[in-house]
């Protein structure tokens, strides 16, 4: 056994100096190839930290291709070469507490994504993920689609479902194919963040509507369309982001009128539907298939970076949808959407699911329990909540001074569609990140800190 006794960094993280002092020492020769490296519980007596400290170390180093442990043995620095790691996280993000990014929590275990992979290693056609998909994805992606859709009460064909790299992208292309450049297209005022970057990236104006605790207002609708403003609307029906709030199923039948009177096409965003699972109203596409075009993804229920969009698109209408993707050339990633299809398949992202919406749970729990005393909407399932401030705070004050403090949020006036800094008494607050439990909950105690103490007309946001 090889007396290593490292020296470390103890600005960063242990585990991660641990093994990046592991790295070093197999570079410079310190440790040779093939070394026994000493025991978990010995290493941690000698330097002082906990096991698990030392636990997470090798853990590290063994994914860094450093070190490789034998069952009754120990572990043993790698023969071969090791591969860089993947570029990780400045030390400093240890610290900053990131409620900004409506995504779940991560809850996909290593063992779990090594069985996804092993599951494309076997296939004996894995060599087709290389070349380029079609258009519209690949064959098996959308089967994987349609067996995902059903979900939520969606019976498609596969000729009318499309794979993209992301849900954004598909909106995007769902908006391009649909819309005339410089048409309008109505949305609730206050909406998805990213809803006027994508807009102008469609080349579309926004027509802006009243909305109520239910989403859009069927007489803001009808005045809108009746008018001949506009013949497309985008809706969040579930969990809208940033309000949280859900359409009943009669506000949808009476959207659906609307829509079937003056002919208007309907653009569902339904990306977080799922993660309510609560029995849930119809989806528009279900209700009007005929003028419907739906578009979810995974990122929101299994991880972020599984980048794929799912869009279905009316019966009869998908060459209109493939024509537009065949000259944008929006090819998807074939090595994740096997990896989605195989945890789909088999069952695995079932639990996926179950497991976010626990932990979702679990943190929505905590912040109605630390924020009781406020206004707030945060319905079921919902993965942030939308928090409203007292009267001598406003949104961009507030977010700036808790970056200060190395947390991050989002203020009301980056979800107002109009650019009129509506919204602006509002924070969004989001539960999906860090991976562990208990720093969210730091964060809201930090937050309701803040809240408490009031704005302070000489804070300076310092850099």
């Amino acid at each position: 056994m090889t007396i290593w006794i490292p020296t470390l960094d103890r600005s960063k993280p242990l585990y991660l100096a641990i093994a990046d002092a592991m790295a070093r020492d197999v570079e410079t020769g310190l440790l040779a190839r093939g070394d026994r490296l000493p025991p978990q519980r010995d290493l941690a007596w000698k330097l002082g930290v906990t096991l698990g400290t030392v636990t997470r170390a090798y853990r590290e180093a063994e994914l860094r291709g450093l070190l490789s442990g034998e069952v009754g043995r120990g572990s043993f620095v790698r023969l071969e070469s090791p591969v860089p790691p993947l570029s990780g996280l400045p030390a400093d993000q240890f610290e900053q507490i990131d409620l900004s990014h409506a995504i779940p929590p991560p809850v996909i275990t290593p063992q779990e994504f090594d069985q996804a992979l092993v599951s494309v290693m076997r296939d004996p056609k894995k060599l087709g993920l290389l070349d380029y998909s079609p258009p519209e994805g690949f064959a098996q992606h959308r089967a994987m689609a349609v067996q995902w859709l059903k979900r939520s009460g969606i019976d498609v064909d596969e000729r009318d479902v499309f794979i993209t790299a992301g849900a954004q992208l598909g909106l995007l292309l769902a908006l391009q194919a649909n819309a005339a450049p410089g048409e309008r297209v109505m949305a609730e005022t206050i909406n998805y963040a990213l809803l006027r970057s994508t807009f102008k990236a469609a080349n579309v104006e926004p027509l802006c509507l009243g909305q109520d605790q239910e989403g859009l207002l069927p007489d803001a609708l009808e005045k809108a369309a009746a008018n001949g403003q506009s013949r497309l609307l985008y809706l969040v029906p579930t969990l809208q982001n940033p309000t949280t709030h859900t359409m009943s199923r009669q506000r949808r039948d009476e959207i659906v009128a609307i829509a079937r009177k003056h002919d208007v096409i309907i653009i569902e965003d339904d990306i977080f539907r799922l993660l309510d699972d609560r029995v849930q109203p119809p989806t528009f596409y279900s209700l009007a298939p005929e003028r419907t075009v739906h578009v979810t993804g995974l990122s929101k229920t299994m991880a972020p970076g599984l980048r794929l969009g799912l869009v279905a698109t009316p019966r009869g209408h998908d060459r209109l949808l493939r024509s537009h993707l065949r000259s944008m050339s929006p090819r998807s990633v074939g090595l994740a959407g096997e990896m989605a299809r195989h945890w789909i398949s088999s069952g695995k992202a079932d639990d996926i699911l179950a497991r976010i919406r626990l932990e979702l749970a679990r943190r929505r729990a905590a912040f109605l329990e630390v924020f009781k005393d406020f206004n707030l909407h945060c319905a079921p399932g919902a993965p942030f909540a939308w928090l409203e401030l007292p009267p001598d705070w406003n949104g961009s004050r507030f977010a700036a001074a808790l970056r200060v403090r190395r947390i991050l949020v989002t203020p009301g006036s980056a979800f107002d569609l109009s650019g009129k800094q509506q919204g602006n008494q509002f924070v969004r607050i989001c539960f999906g990140s860090p991976q562990t439990h208990w720093r969210p909950l730091q964060s809201f105690e930090t937050i309701l800190s803040i809240l408490h103490a009031g704005d302070d007309e000489n804070f300076a946001p310092v850099a």
